[in-house]
């Protein structure tokens, strides 16, 4: 009896020592400028939560149905509880998931029915691109991207949607979101499909890479946040396998904050400034991969906080050019229908200015265009690549709804 109440006692204490999980951070998929659908459509949006407990690594989960869903303009679109949004009528408004006083938003443009750069013949249809692709070395990566209509109307991004296979998961594997992974010598068929709807690329392995160096580097190396909310997007690039070529790692790897009262990160590089303490102080951003050879590969970076009372007006877009070869970006937020700049607000030459920088107004979707003079090797993850058919991996599109930072991998 004595051992039971000092049980009972002593449970208190421990359910204080343990604590409970807080929710950090949201966000919302898919991305802005990632949705365009027709009158009468619908689109899947999901929301993802980052929580922590105490000191510990925070962990990521859907929260999709536990968030509160609202648009901006409902006579636009409408979205449901669970994040199912229908367009109503010819527009774009903002979708916004809200939970314990945090909020995520995407976007949603919507076409006059029959109207748009979809094929309209009433049938579903998927495209995959690239439609082949070949790797040289363990461990590189190809991102596959989904495009078309699952109910035969206007193209949209579909990669988040479809379930993704590889035919032969000895050569290549490949994630939920569409990135394989080469593990031996062969050729794989990658399939994109959804109910009855299937579409294929092909995928050879040929190991010819030669370079056994591990490498990982974070942009950017260093960044400052001036009041408590704010975020920044670090990018994790380098290579983890036998080659040499540059690769998008920040999906592919572990992130910590040394100091979480500071600031927390999740598990796609971004950072949420906390200053739970003084709102003040500096903490290191570590990133962690594994190579293929079973070793250890990590990059840091800081983040220092000096906060003061407001919130960002103009966001800033960094724009880093990575990798062993050269190009240009070119950057700005179309107007009108436009595909292609008039005036180039970001503007990065060859050789010449690796990393720039341009204030927009909040919530502004600026595009990007990258002109290589070799391979490109794609635009960081938080990017979001322009949707066609055919899609073109040279432009991509990101919503300033606060400070980012987008990376650009130029190869020989």
């Amino acid at each position: 009896m004595f051992l039971r109440r000092l049980a009972l006692l002593a449970l208190p204490a421990a359910l204080a020592v343990t604590g409970c999980s807080s929710l950090k951070t949201i966000s919302v998929s898919p991305a802005a400028g990632n949705v365009s659908v027709a009158v009468g459509q619908t689109a899947q949006f999901r929301a993802f939560g980052a929580s922590q407990m105490g000191s510990g690594t925070p962990t990521t989960a859907e929260i999709t149905n536990s968030v509160h869903w609202t648009t901006v303009n409902p006579s636009v679109a409408t979205i449901d509880a669970n994040g199912l949004a229908t367009a109503v009528a010819p527009g774009k408004t903002i979708v916004t998931a809200i939970s314990d006083g945090l909020t995520a938003s995407s976007d949603i443009t919507v076409a006059a029915s029959g109207s748009g750069s979809g094929s309209g013949s009433g049938a579903p249809y998927i495209t995959i691109t690239p439609a082949t692709a070949t790797e040289s070395f363990l461990g590189e990566t190809t991102q596959f991207i989904a495009t078309g209509s699952l109910t035969g109307g206007v193209s949209q991004s579909l990669t988040s949607q479809v379930q993704w296979a590889s035919s032969n998961t000895q050569v290549a594997t490949i994630t939920s979101g569409g990135l394989a992974t080469a593990v031996g010598s062969g050729t794989t068929t990658i399939t994109a499909q959804s109910g009855g709807t299937i579409a294929t690329a092909t995928m050879t392995v040929t190991l010819t890479g030669t370079s056994s160096n591990s490498s990982l580097n974070l942009i950017p190396g260093s960044a400052t946040a001036s009041f408590v909310g704010e975020t920044t997007q670090f990018i994790a690039l380098g290579n983890l396998g036998s080659g040499t070529t540059t690769q998008d790692l920040t999906s592919n790897v572990t992130w910590t904050s040394s100091d979480v009262s500071v600031a927390s990160i999740d598990k796609n590089g971004l950072v949420t400034a906390v200053g739970a303490v003084t709102g003040q102080g500096t903490t290191t951003i570590t990133a962690t991969g594994t190579s293929t050879s079973g070793s250890l590969v990590t990059a840091t970076a800081t983040l220092s906080l000096n906060s003061t009372a407001g919130t960002v007006i103009l966001p800033s877009l960094a724009t880093y050019m990575t990798g062993a070869g050269t190009g240009t970006i070119t950057g700005c937020v179309l107007t009108g229908g436009a595909t292609t700049c008039s005036q180039n607000v970001i503007n990065c030459g060859t050789g010449t200015n690796p990393s720039c920088t341009a204030n927009f107004p909040l919530n502004s979707v600026v595009t990007l265009f990258a002109t290589p003079n070799g391979h490109f090797g794609g635009w960081s993850s938080n990017c979001v690549t322009v949707a066609g058919p055919p899609a073109n991996p040279l432009a991509c599109t990101i919503q300033l709804n606060n400070n980012k930072t987008v990376g650009a991998i130029f190869n020989p």
